[in-house]
């Protein structure tokens, strides 16, 4: 029997998809621009699609910076996956979400889905700013004597598969969706029999279902406790002794196949914990800068409104350089706020950051996504050239992080696919291709400059290209002379057949249609 995702499932994924980006580690798929401009005509053919006949071809999986000195391996799926995953995550969002603790009560406070029929997907009030917010509310309420801090370690590569399994078929009668997702994180960690895709909205969703049979039982021994995705805060009477609480919390969710985090584990008596929640609303500036920072706290979650431009006045009085030399140089770098700091300089298009970020690049590169989308901000105003930044570029994709981490180089890559820093076919052919998204990259770096000579070349090496590839060079060679280029992608659609030959053929119409308009779909790419 065959079966089919709904058109509100697949409506609201193209949207969220559109709005919000595939992913917030890579740069964003260039079929986004395709999403949005032929979204009837795409939300009709899937919804055509038997589920069955669909076969998940896996993903990009590379290294991807986490901290300062840390690492995760992180997920980008080629755009037909990323919609059907997606979509099929937002079918039965509702039914995961009745698996929950209710949201009056302790424990999950992110990512609450309710499809707000905007492009959101989630409860609006559940950020990080929301939740520290929520701590303080329950610290002045409260008669607790000490707060355990904890955090599961790399919760997402732990979740084993039989796990999602039985929390999907728990929550959902609908099989034929239930399959789909399983195929399509099977396809991904194909030889593994745990972790799911890290990067992606849909599992966000699929992550906080598995914890949910560990959040009904640490409530069940009423231990007050709240958590952020998996990092968690449990609330202990005077007589009650924390390595105890820790033991039940360590047995339950090594049940769940999870273990703790010991770096993170931490005891906080009730002072400490209060100075520890003051400094996170207040991020320990001068009162002064306090009310204009704390703004970035709301505004560096996708489902926050952006500053107003009276916010962004207050923002332009800080001293936003001094303020991220400040968090650079302490030993633990607290991610968030060096991201909020960058974020800030970014709103307020602040030049005067250049000089020094370009000095200290090599060292900042585990926040090159950061400074590729601010120096993009800048890019009109700024001449990166004047500081030998295309030198460092080169330098950073031939050593160190930069070559040996592939998240990183995507984002090296970036900086020329956006026109922040010139390049030449020449100095391209120095640019290893290392992975498929380093070829991705490549071919869209190649795009940027109008490189007929190598999609000339390459026009007719179609089945040396990935599958996340290969859109790309399709894309990309629209920089060939008009006949030469509609009779060459014209030809590739006829060779096309298959269950999804239809959405793909849709592709190759809408190439067709961005002739000599490169730089307008890259450009057109929300970040």
């Amino acid at each position: 029997m065959s079966a089919h995702l709904s058109k509100q499932a697949v409506e609201s994924a193209i949207d969220h998809l559109v709005r919000f980006g595939d992913t917030d580690i890579f740069p964003h798929l260039i079929e986004l621009r395709f999403f949005s401009d032929m979204r009837d005509e795409l939300v009709e053919k899937i919804q055509q699609i038997d589920l069955n006949s669909f076969s998940p071809t896996g993903s990009v999986e590379v290294l991807a910076p986490k901290s300062r000195y840390g690492f995760r391996v992180a997920h980008q799926l080629p755009y037909l996956d990323t919609i059907f995953f997606t979509a099929a995550v937002i079918e039965v969002g509702a039914e995961l979400e009745q698996l929950k603790v209710s949201d009056s009560d302790f424990g999950p406070f992110a990512y609450r889905f309710k499809d707000q029929g905007d492009g959101s997907i989630f409860e609006v009030g559940h950020t990080f700013k929301d939740w520290i917010e929520w701590q303080i509310d329950y610290e002045a309420d409260s008669t607790f004597d000490q707060v355990i801090f904890t955090d599961i370690a790399d919760f997402y590569q732990r979740i084993y598969f039989h796990r999602i399994e039985n929390v999907l078929r728990t929550a959902s009668p609908n099989q034929k969706v239930i399959n789909l997702i399983e195929r399509v994180i099977k396809a991904i960690r194909a030889k593994q029999s745990y972790g799911i895709p890290v990067g992606c909205t849909a599992s966000r969703l699929i992550a906080e279902a598995v914890l949910t049979d560990f959040d009904h039982h640490i409530l069940s021994e009423e231990y007050p406790y709240t958590r952020f995705v998996d990092d968690m805060r449990i609330y202990i009477e005077e007589d009650e002794d924390p390595y105890s609480v820790l033991a039940v919390v360590a047995e339950t969710l090594a049940s769940e196949g999870l273990t703790l985090n010991a770096q993170k584990t931490r005891v906080l008596d009730r002072e400490e914990y209060r100075t520890f929640l003051e400094e996170e609303a207040t991020d320990t500036f001068e009162k002064a800068e306090q009310d204009a920072f704390n703004i970035l706290v709301r505004s560096i979650y996708f489902d926050e409104d952006e500053p107003s431009e009276e916010e962004l006045e207050q923002l332009r009085a800080l001293n936003l350089v001094g303020m991220l030399e400040e968090q650079l140089e302490r030993e633990q770098w607290d991610f968030g706020k060096i991201r909020a700091i960058f974020r800030a300089l970014r709103l307020t298009e602040r030049a005067d950051c250049v000089e020094y970020i370009v000095e200290n690049f090599e060292h900042l590169l585990s926040f090159i996504r950061d400074i590729v989308l601010l120096f993009d901000a800048l890019k009109d105003k700024v001449n990166f050239e004047e500081f030998r930044f295309g030198d460092e570029v080169l330098k950073c994709l031939s050593s160190g992080a930069g070559h040996s981490v592939p998240a990183i180089r995507a984002w090296l890559i970036e900086l020329y696919i956006r026109k922040i820093i010139p390049t030449t076919p020449r100095k391209l052919r120095h640019v290893e291709r290392l992975t498929e998204l380093d070829g991705r990259q490549i071919i869209l770096a190649q795009a940027s400059i109008n490189n007929v000579a190598y999609f000339r070349q390459n026009k007719t090496k179609i089945s040396q290209f990935s599958e996340f590839e290969l859109n790309a060079l399709l894309l990309g060679a629209s920089c060939l002379p008009k006949d030469e280029f509609e009779i060459w992608i014209r030809a590739a659609k006829s060779r096309l057949s298959g269950s999804l030959s239809d959405i793909k053929k849709l592709y190759c119409d809408w190439v067709i249609s961005k002739h000599e308009k490169f730089d307008e779909v890259v450009g057109s790419l929300n970040d």
